[in-house]
């Protein structure tokens, strides 16, 4: 009777160990679940192009701008497109090159083809003008760009600073906001000497 009760005791136990074994060999070779990140409808880009190119025309097919960018990001719902290291080119009425933008990101709205630059953003007018900042906007019906950042304006050895810009895109006509510094050193803008 001791040797039938000591047989079920040992093999009790040892359908208990080794089912606890079985469980912990099988709990340690599956992957831990993965969480599923929770994305919203319209986060995710609808379509992403590389290499991406548009151009703005009006009347008779007159370039107004042309945007390229490494990728493109287009969001269908919102109607905009999210773009990676820009450049855009801004025409005068002639059709010739009026400003160059470099940016390292920026958004389109589709519907009124606006623009915002963000990040080491530079325009340099054909000129030799150059605007530095670190967000600017285009308004396409105005033709004219916008920042409510700090900006700095180079104009040969001339650099004007401060807060706020507006003006033209080939930079022949602008007024910086608030804030405006100027250190002047081109000689033709002191009469022949050098200074500030």
């Amino acid at each position: 009777m001791e040797v039938d009760l000591l047989r079920s005791l040992c093999l009790r136990t040892w359908i208990a160990v080794t089912f606890a074994a079985c469980v912990a060999l099988g709990a340690c070779s599956k992957e831990e679940p993965r969480e599923t990140p929770q994305v919203t409808p319209g986060q995710l880009p609808d379509q992403v192009i590389s290499n991406f190119s548009i151009t703005e025309t009006a009347g008779r097919g007159q370039k107004e701008w042309t945007l390229e960018a490494k990728k493109a990001d287009v969001y269908e719902k919102r109607n905009v497109l999210e773009v990676q290291l820009v450049k855009v080119t801004f025409y005068d009425r002639t059709g010739a090159v009026g400003s160059v933008l470099t940016a390292r990101e920026g958004r389109i709205d589709n519907g009124t083809r606006d623009m915002e630059a963000r990040g080491d953003v530079v325009v340099t007018g054909s000129d030799g003008v150059v605007l530095k900042t670190n967000r600017l906007t285009w308004e396409n019906k105005a033709r004219q760009i916008f920042s409510d950042d700090s900006v700095t304006v180079i104009r040969q050895q001339d650099v004007l600073t401060g807060v706020g810009f507006r003006g033209d895109p080939d930079l022949g006509k602008f007024e910086i906001l608030k804030d405006l510094k100027a250190t002047i050193r081109s000689q033709s803008a002191v009469g022949g000497g050098g200074g500030e």
